[in-house]
């Protein structure tokens, strides 16, 4: 596989400044540390995933809630990575999106900005009725279809057919829940998470190989969002097949991601 090209995309301007959020949504002001400038304790999870509920009801007009303990997920990465999606997909063929999660809000953000028709899928049962309560809640059931999983990722899950682009946030730690204890504002259950052994790719590639080789399901474009370049040499090694493929980087503050996207025609 050749890597031809890179883009990088600022998450910043997909976002808000906390001054205007504040100004919008003035009962933020009770969870301040400081005031000049506005700042919040973004290692505090609760505190982080009350910011992203606000930030979601206001840039985007999405209603967002997850049981305790589960990831309402930072929007600026995912707001960006549809935005990716929306760019490089022409085709009417519907969009596939594998682990929803419970705020199924990647589905929601394609659904509700780009009109974009998606199937999406997710294995944890709790997570999956969560993710079926939000897609009713902002009235996107016309677009979403939830499918759960009993561990099947493409292969005996998705309907044969022509799809048009597979949208994935894999869990990328690997199982070594000791290491995220140590940081600060996380939160997530397994499913989230946690992606394989020793690197945190298992599952990452186990996708890969299953999208771009089913005989059944076929895609014309693969997309996976990765949390580091090293990840990225290691699809390379795995899939020397001559396709062309581009990476997007995306900067959030000091956080790096990597959207990958593979043409699979």
């Amino acid at each position: 596989m050749k890597f031809e090209d890179r883009s990088i995309i600022e998450a910043k301007y997909y976002g808000k400044k906390f001054s205007d959020l504040l100004e919008k949504f003035p009962e933020l002001n009770g969870f301040l540390i400081s005031t000049n400038p506005p700042k919040f304790d973004l290692g505090d999870p609760r505190i982080l995933s009350l910011l992203n509920q606000y930030l979601y009801r206001d840039i985007l007009q999405l209603e967002v809630s997850v049981p305790e303990g589960f990831l309402i997920p930072a929007l600026g990465i995912r707001h960006v990575y549809s935005d990716i999606i929306d760019s490089i997909t022409e085709s009417e063929f519907p969009l596939i999106e594998i682990g929803t999660g419970a705020s199924a809000i990647l589905a929601m953000i394609l659904a509700k900005k780009y009109n974009r028709k998606i199937l999406t899928t997710e294995i944890n049962e709790t997570s999956f009725k969560s993710a079926n309560k939000n897609v009713e809640a902002n009235n996107l059931s016309e677009f979403i279809t939830l499918l759960q999983s009993r561990g099947e990722i493409v292969e005996n899950l998705l309907p044969t057919g022509n799809y048009s682009t597979l949208v994935c946030y894999p869990p990328i730690y690997d199982n070594n829940q000791t290491k995220l204890w140590k940081k600060r504002g996380w939160k997530g259950v397994e499913s989230e998470m946690f992606g394989g052994i020793t690197d945190g790719m298992d599952f990452t590639l186990k996708l890969l190989d299953e999208a771009l080789n089913s005989e059944k399901v076929r895609i014309q474009n693969i997309t996976v969002m990765l949390m580091n370049e090293e990840q990225i040499r290691q699809i390379l090694v795995k899939f020397q097949n001559g396709l062309k493929s581009k990476i997007f980087q995306i900067n959030a503050g000091t956080r790096k991601r990597f959207v990958l996207w593979i043409q699979n025609y």
